[in-house]
């Protein structure tokens, strides 16, 4: 499970690039979260390419590899498939991987996934940290 956060400056100040969760059947409904989601194990993805796909399925953006930069990788045994929800080994049900990336923001995003997500904003990073129940977990 991948999360990017694609920053840019904006009037002096650094900005995170983010969109609400807005299908009621998913997890974290109308938290806040940047490109990101689940490799595809049946081919083998690993977590680099993922973040790479998903941020260009969610938000028809582009990266370059050389800009990527992976801040965070943690490997846990989880009890649920779309959550890191640590627990002991045997009553593990999947092994999930969780990786933060960052990587400035060259082009405007597209609004690609209305069904899923609303469209993206930015969000100064002063202003999150007053209001972190409104992200997702992993941010």
């Amino acid at each position: 499970m991948t999360q990017l956060i694609l920053f840019a400056e904006i009037e002096n100040e650094t900005c995170i690039l983010l969109a609400q969760r807005i299908n009621p059947n998913k997890d974290f409904y109308l938290k806040l979260n940047g490109p990101g989601g689940k490799a595809i194990y049946e081919k083998n993805e690993n977590i680099d390419v993922c973040v790479i796909r998903e941020c260009f399925e969610e938000a028809e953006i582009v990266l370059r590899n050389e800009k990527l930069l992976k801040i965070f990788e943690e490997t846990c045994y989880s009890t649920k498939e779309w959550r890191a929800e640590p627990c002991l080994q045997k009553e593990a049900k999947y092994i999930v991987t969780l990786a933060i990336y960052l990587h400035p923001l060259e082009e405007p995003p597209k609004h690609t996934e209305p069904h899923t997500l609303g469209p993206w904003n930015f969000y100064k990073i002063k202003v999150l940290l007053k209001h972190r129940n409104e992200l997702v977990p992993i941010l």
